[in-house]
């Protein structure tokens, strides 16, 4: 394995490491992705739910855009591979 192939593979280990942590303690993981406009992203919540939120500049708020459907929340699971 290269060294970029290593580096992708230490670097998903961590953040599902980071997710996993987070939503045992009770709080929610921000999600980036391209797929959404650029001020968009995507909250997982410790209950499963996934919305589309939008961070405020300095990071500290969030709004939620939209709820998504069960069949939604496991469909961006499925794509970003957050199992």
């Amino acid at each position: 394995m290269g060294t970029i192939e290593e580096l992708k593979t230490v670097s998903n280990s961590v953040v599902r490491r980071l997710r996993r942590q987070k939503l045992e303690k009770g709080k929610p993981f921000l999600i980036w992705s391209n797929k959404l406009p650029k001020n968009q992203s995507y909250l997982e919540y410790p209950d499963n739910s996934i919305k589309i939120v939008m961070v405020s500049p300095d990071l500290k708020s969030s709004t939620v855009v939209r709820e998504l459907t069960k069949l939604q929340e496991q469909a961006i699971r499925n794509e970003l591979d957050l199992f």
